[in-house]
């Protein structure tokens, strides 16, 4: 979050004061000296982005990941994007990239025992950034049970999907069932299915 000058109506008045916006900057990840993707994205939870995303292109394994400022270093086998590319927080598929359809079926072993609404609930109190800005999209990791395991946020949706992955697999869970605060795109079935993800449920 950033905090700026704005003007805010109050009644018939207007006031000078300070407002928390959110944040959007270029990040880049590189493989040695190589440039693996750059994405416009909210610069926070950095390790898991570059995890989640990793795996939710199916680009690879990270081996090691460090961050310095904007900058995301990655040691594994990573395959990379057309280095013109820049990932936008308003579509992870508008790109010069190619868009590939995942080519597999992912198997059904998750079965809902808790209420959607419920779901979504634990989700939205795990907003911290969205509370103080009402400007960023949300990523949740849930259990069959409705346990919250975590929650990510950032401008763009796709970057909130990539770091929720990302940072559920970092703590050591295995993902299945994940809660998203917008609308359920293709480039977001996508990664789902390239995550193994059973079930997405969606505001």
């Amino acid at each position: 979050m950033v905090k700026r000058p704005i003007h805010r109506f109050h009644g018939d008045k207007v006031v000078a004061e300070f407002d928390e916006l959110a944040e959007e900057s270029i990040i880049t990840m590189f493989n040695g000296n190589e440039i693996i993707v750059r994405l416009l994205a909210t610069p926070r939870d950095l390790e898991d982005l570059a995890v989640g995303h990793i795996t939710c292109e199916d680009r690879g394994k990270v081996l090691n990941i460090s961050v310095d400022g904007r900058d995301i270093f990655i040691d594994g086998s990573i395959t990379s994007r057309p280095t013109e590319d820049l990932l936008t927080a308003a579509c992870g598929a508008c790109t010069t990239g190619d868009i590939t359809a995942p080519a597999k079926i992912v198997a059904r072993t998750q079965f809902l025992e808790s209420r959607i609404n419920d779901m979504i609930s634990k989700m939205n109190s795990n907003q911290p950034v969205f509370k103080s800005t009402g400007g960023v999209h949300a990523a949740s990791i849930f259990t069959q049970s409705g346990e919250h395991l975590v929650t990510r946020e950032d401008i763009g949706r796709h970057n909130a999907f990539d770091k929720a992955i990302g940072a559920a697999l970092r703590m050591g869970f295995v993902p299945k069932i994940i809660c998203l605060s917008g609308r359920v795109g293709w480039e977001l079935v996508a990664k789902a299915i390239r995550a193994d993800i059973e079930i997405i449920i969606a505001v």
